[in-house]
């Protein structure tokens, strides 16, 4: 039992293999203030999101309404 190799890698996975390579032996230079920004920016975000998730809702609630009073209007409206 002889185990055939495997053929030789196309030149875009041998480019391919090479960065996945270079990726998994380096680490990325983090700076001093990399972790100060980062939670001003989650802050930020969270004070974007809370106001429109209350908004998206509002429009919803809103948008149901509207949806009811024209379906019973409607209704009235074949009597």
């Amino acid at each position: 039992m002889s185990d055939t190799p495997d053929p030789p890698p196309e030149p875009a996975e041998s480019r391919a293999i090479e960065l996945l390579r270079l990726v998994g032996s380096q680490t990325p230079a983090v700076g001093s203030s990399y972790t100060t920004r980062l939670i001003a920016r989650a802050r930020a975000q969270a004070a974007v999101a809370t106001p429109l998730r209350a908004i998206g809702g509002l429009v919803a609630a809103l948008a149901s309404a509207l949806g009811h009073a024209l379906r019973v209007t409607r209704e009235s409206g074949r009597s």
